[in-house]
């Protein structure tokens, strides 16, 4: 059984290395193609970023009652949406040559996809992994995943950085690349197996959210949920602008917006493996309030972060500050609920996004007005932050 476990857990890390490596192209130059390619402007790229994220949550929501039908077929389900997820994700890339609308489709079916993929996923790796190794294997693992984006990205950035390739020759290539990993990554998923048997259980749609609700009675989990869910919203009010400022206030380019992600992406490298060992001997309640802090300031650090340089710095900063946040709530998301992991999971997944995509279009409505709103949209996101790192401080409980 051990031999077998940790047999699966290497093709999985395998699988999350190449799936970090095509994603991480996939999604870094979206938003920047979007711009330069496809001509949208904010208003349209807070269409797009609104779609992303409720397409995340449409998933959630049928996608619980899916894997709860299927559940003894749960791997097959979680091979075949993330094979969706990356291939819909690569060919966002290629929207120019059929449509400039047909972005909005690839990144609905991807999003869509990625989620229900993602609650099969994590009901699987919750039966893989015991509670007891979980933060040192995910840390571990996510070391291997953002070495591998940093990996796509340094790539990314030789070409970007190359003047005889013309614009939409630089998105064939980055996409094109994205798009062979892809095929790479789903390759290597279907080598995986399920060592513990479920059974599929015909509920409803009123008998799931029944459970749901008396889920929510708890009240550790639901202080979670809302925490976790107004954290988001306040995350996601600039969602849209990131890129959209670097580009057209700060006047970066594709280079930027390559190092920047590098930048961020070694620090939380470095982050997860600092904090991945410190959350171990520590409480996790204290480590998710400490990222809290840090992550307020980076909506405020970023509008002083007018040149290329401080950029980096700046997403260096934010890299280490996330990486603490990001491996303890995923470790929560996937025990804290323990049985009912799939109700909780897709709960988060259904609220966390529809709030992330309400502040997402608000933001993108009020940063269109002028460029003092756009800012004032950052500067709302820190407060917001600040305002759920007390809430978190009193309501969370230890894991």
């Amino acid at each position: 059984m051990e031999d077998e476990r940790q047999k699966y857990i290497k093709i999985w890390t395998t699988h999350s290395i190449l799936y970090s490596f095509s994603t991480t192209i996939s999604v870094t130059y979206y938003q920047a193609y979007a711009v330069k390619v496809l001509g949208f402007d904010v208003g349209a790229l807070g269409n797009i970023t609104f779609l992303n994220l409720g397409a995340i949550s449409i998933g959630n929501a049928l996608g619980a009652l899916i894997v709860y039908r299927l559940r003894s077929r749960r791997v097959l389900l979680w091979k075949i949406f993330t094979t969706l997820n990356l291939l819909f994700w690569a060919l966002t890339g290629f929207s120019d040559a059929l449509n400039p609308y047909a972005v909005y489709l690839f990144i609905f079916l991807a999003q869509f996809g990625g989620a229900i993929g993602g609650l099969a996923y994590s009901d699987t790796i919750s039966d893989l992994i015991p509670k007891s190794i979980s933060v040192s294997v995910f840390s571990k693992v996510n070391t291997y995943t953002l070495s591998a984006a940093v990996l796509s990205l340094a790539i990314s950035t030789t070409f970007s950085l190359n003047p005889r390739i013309g614009i939409i020759q630089l998105y064939r290539v980055l996409y094109g690349l994205a798009l062979a990993s892809a095929v790479l990554s789903a390759s290597v998923l279907w080598l995986m197996k399920d060592i513990v048997k479920r059974e599929n259980a015909a509920i409803s749609f009123r008998e799931f959210y029944g459970d749901v609700q008396r889920l929510l009675s708890d009240p550790p989990i639901r202080s979670y949920i809302t925490f976790l869910s107004m954290f988001t919203f306040f995350v996601n009010i600039p969602g849209a602008l990131w890129n959209y400022y670097v580009i057209k206030v700060f006047g970066g380019n594709e280079t930027w917006i390559s190092l920047n992600t590098i930048s961020s992406t070694l620090a939380n490298a470095i982050g997860n493996y600092i904090f991945g060992r410190f959350a171990s001997r520590t409480s996790r309640k204290k480590v998710i309030v400490f990222s809290i802090a840090l992550i307020s300031m980076v909506p405020i650090v970023f509008l002083f972060s007018n040149t290329m340089l401080k950029q980096i710095a700046m997403n260096a900063y934010s890299g280490f500050s996330w990486s603490a946040f990001n491996l303890l709530t995923g470790i929560y998301n996937l025990y804290l609920a323990g049985e009912k992991r799939i109700h909780m999971i897709s709960l988060i997944g259904v609220t966390t996004n529809i709030l992330a995509a309400v502040a997402t279009r608000i933001g993108a409505f009020i940063a269109s007005i002028n460029l003092l709103s756009m800012q004032l949209t950052f500067v709302a996101s820190a407060i917001g932050r600040l305002i759920m790192l007390f809430y978190a401080r009193k309501r969370l409980v230890e894991l």
